[in-house]
This record gives structure tokens, sequence and C-alpha cells, in this order.
């Protein structure tokens, strides 16, 4: 809902599929045609110190461990550090990214508290 809430907030109408699809929902702006499909995902920290320290980790792949492809999943949507981000899908099956780049990659939807 937090998710969903945010897309609202920034100008999208948010759909919710009624039968099982790769994605949680459709959006678009008001007055556009273009419909783009997004999974929530839940972010969580991890610490690779043979990488230089804590990463912020969102995983790009389903239950099943297939990645979401494009033709599925346009956007993934996620919270981290009580802020909803957007990022597009890169097909990758984890984004990982340090915690002081979040602002500059991934488009900030707003606070959740």
């Amino acid at each position: 809902m937090l998710a969903a809430t945010a897309l609202l907030a920034n100008g999208y109408t948010v759909m919710e599929p009624i039968a099982p699809e790769a994605f949680d929902f459709a959006i678009k702006r008001l007055g556009e045609s273009e419909t783009y499909y997004v999974q929530v995902k839940t972010a969580f920290t991890r610490n690779e110190e043979r990488y230089g320290g804590e990463y912020v980790i969102v995983r790009g792949a389903k239950n099943n461990g297939d990645i979401y492809r494009k033709t599925e999943v346009d956007y993934f949507v996620t919270i981290y550090d009580d802020e909803v981000y957007m990022f597009p899908n890169s097909e990758k099956s984890e984004y990982w990214l340090r915690p002081s780049l979040i602002g500059e990659k991934w488009t900030r939807l707003g606070r959740t508290i």
C-alpha cells in the first residue's frame, strides 16, 4: 500500500491485475496512453566487505529464481529508510547500490511516514 500511495501522490494512476501476473501494478500518468508495469520489492542492506562495505540490495528475481524480463516488468518500486523509490528494470538478479547513491540513481517518490 505504501508503494501505491507514493505512486498516486506522484501523479500516476495505479491499477492492480485481477489475474496472476509477473507485475504488482500497472501505472500510467493522467492524460498519457503509455502504461508501465511495476514490481514492488523489499530492499535490505548487506555488508559486502570484499566490495568495500554496505550496499542496499533489491532482488530482481522471482521466487523461482528467474529474473524479471523487461517484457514483464518496466520498473521496480522499493522502500528503503522510510523512503519510496522507483528504478528501471535492467534484467538483473540483484540490484546493488551504496546507500549514499540512492538519491542519484533511483527516483524518490516520497516518504512513508
